[in-house]
């Protein structure tokens, strides 16, 4: 079972980009729902594919939850409902993603084997029916999944209408909950032999000389748990990586499967939007061939919610060097389980909805779901069509989306996303940060940095260390930033910086950057010490000096770039030590007299290009002074940076999306005359963009 895992693990950094799998390739953008047949008469679902070609759907995704009506027992399968779904689809030419719905297990499969449950407390089973119930890494559930799986792929891979495959369901949630089964026990022993091969490479790894904690044999150190002081971090942090490789492992295996199976099709999985996101780590390309995410909009103005979802559509987007990922899963009608919860939106706000995904790089989007369901996990949640089998009131909402990417859609996928920055992060990043947070909002730098971006209009890729690493990989940018990367201590890197800035590129490193070992162990050497000659400078502690918000306090400042900015993420501070011959141009200017007058931003010169240190983070919009400065485009279609919620997304072909994704209005400046495509509207000058507007200038 554990092959795979650790062939993985084996090829390190060694092998970031996988072989060219299937091409992802359409002609015109995706565009359609979940479907679940199995609660329908062959009758009623016509009907419902006669409404969805009234509405300019595509595609659908079927059988995403489908396993025990697929296997109704051991290797007896009932396929002929799938197959007739398919045929019907297919008359119509209707494109179809299949899911493996391992997810979700037959009730057979958890009577045959009680002991296959998740344990979220050490002995305490989830419940058979809640969703992701099963332990991953107990054998029958492997052995049932390759099984089943590998008859799905022999059933369906030659049939007309499917163009893809989607593994599992919103996994990446189970990377957040230790499994106290007794498979996961062993499979995390396994992990740590093949990850630290002896004990004494864990103590030395994990620094377990700290408060006496050696240990004497991997095959005794138990899953992380709540004790009375807590668990170690270290070893939690090791233990969230434990549960990325399994994850990881059984995509591996149902992937292999597919193939083994035939199938040709490109394999994907719908992603959620956890800060431990797990779709840019490299491993997950040996198993899917494009990133597909899942995000439900909410109906009231939540800043925060859109610049997360906005950096990890960036994020999606670039995993598989693809610039294009799918929107798997999106809202269309109330929201709720079994209580309605958020509001109905209005048409202006629902048509942003669909449009923002789309500015950000989608070539495709489905909605949850088409068929509503009646019973299950979430009988009021919204659908395409209502209760009844009727289209729902605001149907007529979807079906002018959909004459929209009918028009448009050639155009979506033709000219992609320009990105002229990139931020560096990953799993092994972020995955360090939420173990070790060091202070409670610094998780926000990577939201914030990509949102500032956004708001001047330029285009920002995402990228993992190991690609980073690969020569040339960086030179297609003109900065790089390196977003609170806590763990980045990998040797290769400060020589491939110091290259990309030789040759005139720009790199800006922010706080929380290099301050600790891939395993967590705190540098001696100081924070962002192995990239000192880069930056000519060394962060030697660090303070939460407090903002406004604690009691008595008030916020630093720091005087720079022609201003005055207040210092945001609660008043972070690091006390740099400074190289000769580097420019500090940034002070601390604070009542705290140990921490007055001492740098703030540092630059080095290297080439024709430099190096940026901030030992601080701004609350105010001073930072998107300093990415301004550092980009260069005569041609920029904003002439200032746009008001916050309003997101400016650049396309190869000069054109530029601005989506508000508020409900108020918001006033921007052009530097020249545009016209919106979608309108034929003529713009200039100063620009008020309405609630929920969405304009793609030319």
């Amino acid at each position: 079972m554990f092959r795979l895992l650790l062939a993985t693990l084996a090829l390190g950094f060694a092998a970031p980009l996988s072989a060219a799998g299937p091409a992802v390739d359409t002609d015109r953008f995706l565009y359609g729902a979940s479907v679940y047949p199995e609660l329908q008469t062959r009758e009623e679902w016509n009907r419902m594919l006669d409404e969805f070609q009234k509405a300019h759907f595509t595609v659908v995704r079927v059988s995403e939850s489908s396993w025990g009506n697929l296997e109704t027992a051991p290797g007896k399968y009932d396929f002929g409902w799938l197959r007739d779904f398919l045929d019907d689809a297919h008359r119509r030419g209707l494109k179809t993603i299949l899911g493996t719905s391992s997810y979700i297990i037959p009730q057979w499969l958890y009577e045959q084997n009680p002991g296959i449950l998740m344990q979220l407390e050490p002995g305490a089973d989830v419940h058979p029916h809640s969703r992701h119930s099963v332990c991953l890494n107990h054998p029958a559930y492997r052995a049932a999944v390759a099984r089943y799986v590998t008859a799905l792929g022999r059933a369906f891979k030659d049939h007309p209408s499917v163009i893809g495959w989607q593994l599992d369901n919103e996994i990446e949630h189970k990377v957040n909950h230790v499994c106290y089964n007794a498979a996961c026990q062993r499979a995390w022993r396994a992990w740590l032999v093949k990850t630290y091969g002896t004990a004494d490479e864990l103590n030395r790894r994990l620094l377990l000389t700290s408060w006496g904690m050696r240990v004497t044999s991997l095959e005794k150190v138990p899953l992380p748990g709540r004790h009375i002081d807590g668990s170690l971090p270290a070893l939690g942090l090791a233990n969230l990586r434990f549960r990325r490789d399994t994850i990881l492992d059984l995509f591996a295996e149902q992937s292999q499967a597919l193939r083994a199976a035939g199938v040709r099709q490109w394999i994907t999985t719908d992603w959620n939007t956890y800060f431990t996101a797990l779709a840019d780590d490299p491993q997950v390309r040996r198993s899917l061939d494009v990133a597909g995410l899942n995000f439900y909009q909410p109906s009231a103005d939540r800043p925060e919610f859109w610049e997360t979802l906005a950096w990890h559509q960036d994020m999606h987007r670039s995993a598989h060097g693809l610039n294009k990922f799918m929107t798997t899963e999106t809202r269309v009608g109330v929201a709720g389980g079994t209580v309605q919860s958020d509001p109905f939106p209005s048409q202006a706000q629902f048509r942003m909805w669909m449009l923002q995904p789309a500015a950000f790089g989608s070539f495709g989007l489905m909605f949850w779901s088409g068929n509503r369901w009646r019973g299950g996990h979430w009988p009021h949640w919204g659908g395409v069509l209502d209760w009844t089998g009727e289209p729902e009131p605001d149907f007529g909402w979807v079906v002018d989306v959909g004459a929209l990417f009918k028009r448009w859609g050639a155009r979506l996928i033709e000219q992609p996303v320009k990105a002229s920055a990139l931020v560096l992060t990953d799993f092994d990043q972020r995955s360090a940060l939420d173990i070790y947070k060091h202070t409670t909002s610094s998780p926000r730098i990577i939201p914030e940095t990509f949102d500032a971006f956004h708001r001047l209009g330029i285009g920002v890729d995402s990228m993992n260390l190991p690609d980073a690493l690969q020569p040339g990989r960086l030179d297609r940018y003109q900065v790089v930033v390196l977003a609170a990367a806590t763990a980045l201590d990998h040797p290769g890197l400060p020589a491939a910086l110091q290259a990309y800035a030789a040759k005139g590129g720009h790199v800006v490193v922010t706080p929380f950057t290099a301050y600790m070992s891939n395993d967590g162990v705190f540098r001696g050497d100081g924070f962002g010490g192995n990239l000192a000659e880069l930056t000519g400078a060394v962060a030697r502690t660090a303070r939460r000096m407090g903002t406004s918000a604690d009691a008595g306090r008030e916020d630093q400042k720091v005087v720079w770039l022609d201003g005055t900015s207040p210092v945001g993420i609660d008043g972070y501070c690091e006390y740099l030590k400074v190289r000769p011959g580097a420019e500090i141009f940034g002070r601390f200017q604070s009542g705290e007299p140990v921490l007055h007058g001492q740098p703030a931003a540092v630059r080095t010169r290297t080439g024709t290009g430099s190096a940026i240190k901030l030992a601080f983070w701004p609350k105010d919009d001073s930072l998107m002074r300093l990415f301004r400065s550092l980009v260069l485009d005569g041609k920029a279609l904003l002439a200032a940076a746009a008001p916050a919620g309003v997101q400016a997304v650049p396309r190869m072909d000069a054109s530029l999306f601005l989506v508000n994704t508020s409900s108020k209005a918001a006033q921007l400046r052009l530097s020249r005359a545009a016209t919106d495509r979608l309108s034929g509207r003529s713009v200039q000058g100063d620009l008020v963009l309405k609630g929920y507007e969405v304009l793609w200038l030319e």
